[in-house]
């Protein structure tokens, strides 16, 4: 809980100078600070020398092959040095990606909960599911929506899924909670309606656990009893640069490694 809480903090810091810019502009800047970073850890992990000679090896290898084709011992030989050196390759970016992984890791789901889906619009439908937890017995929940959304429906009980469903439309941009009253006990689920930048949660759990990783925007339910988690699905985002449309990963990628490739010689290193 305290490590997410912190690295959401730490992704609304760096992106912070890029608010009012696209998202293009946010991706770009954290493509950057990803390539610096892993080019360090090469750099400090890794043997640039013995990663070239092992390229070499392969490429010699795959040559032979080539030139001696009607030697077959000598291909056969030259196959299994290839594989060898292959897998001494593989082995020497190991360290360093086992290295740069978690890291990487808590910054992909930053950047998903950012780029990779978008507020409601007003006159969308917003589906609210509260899962019950294990042992609850029968429940009878209220929810208020708040200002930026409306009941369209009464709530459902879904017995066989253990959950119990509401449905919403949204009305009005802003940002609220939506709270839910069960038993006595209260809790909320925060909703975000409009445009622009947000660290968005389609779920919010009842007790920290590797779960809670991956919806790191809010912390954990204020009186979880009788539920284990409340959770609704924003709509998935695109981002647009020069009129191309694409997945945030794949401007990401792209970028992280155009840079790396750029600056890899600056750095002493080798891939």
């Amino acid at each position: 809980h305290r490590l997410n809480l912190l690295a959401t903090r730490a992704t609304d810091l760096l992106l912070a100078p890029l608010a009012k810019l696209p998202p293009f502009w946010g991706i770009l800047w954290l493509s950057l600070l990803t390539s610096l970073f892993v080019l360090v850890i090469y750099r400090w992990i890794s043997s640039p020398r013995k990663v070239r000679e092992t390229k070499d090896r392969i490429k010699a290898s795959i040559l032979a092959i080539r030139l001696y084709r009607d030697f077959w011992r000598t291909i056969v030989g030259s196959f299994f040095q290839s594989l060898y050196y292959t897998g001494k390759y593989f082995v020497l970016n190991l360290a360093p990606l086992l290295a740069v992984l978690p890291l990487l890791f808590l910054l992909f789901v930053q950047m998903d909960i950012r780029y990779g889906m978008r507020p409601f619009r007003p006159g969308e439908t917003i589906a609210v599911k509260a899962s019950l937890a294990p042992g609850a017995g029968e429940v009878e929940a209220d929810l208020a929506p708040g200002p930026q959304a409306r009941a369209t429906m009464n709530p459902v009980h879904v017995v066989a899924l253990r959950e119990i469903d509401w449905r919403l439309r949204a009305i009005a941009p802003g940002k609220a909670d939506l709270v839910i009253r069960a038993n006595g006990a209260t809790l909320t689920k925060s909703l975000v309606v409009g445009s622009g930048l947000h660290a968005l949660s389609n779920k919010k759990l009842a007790a920290s656990s590797l779960e809670h990783f991956l919806y790191p925007a809010e912390g954990l339910l204020e009186a979880p009893a009788p539920f284990r988690a409340v959770s609704l699905r924003y709509p998935p985002r695109d981002v647009s640069f020069l009129g191309i449309r694409a997945h945030w990963l794949l401007w990401y990628l792209l970028l992280t490694f155009a840079i790396a490739l750029a600056l890899k010689n600056r750095f002493g290193v080798e891939f």
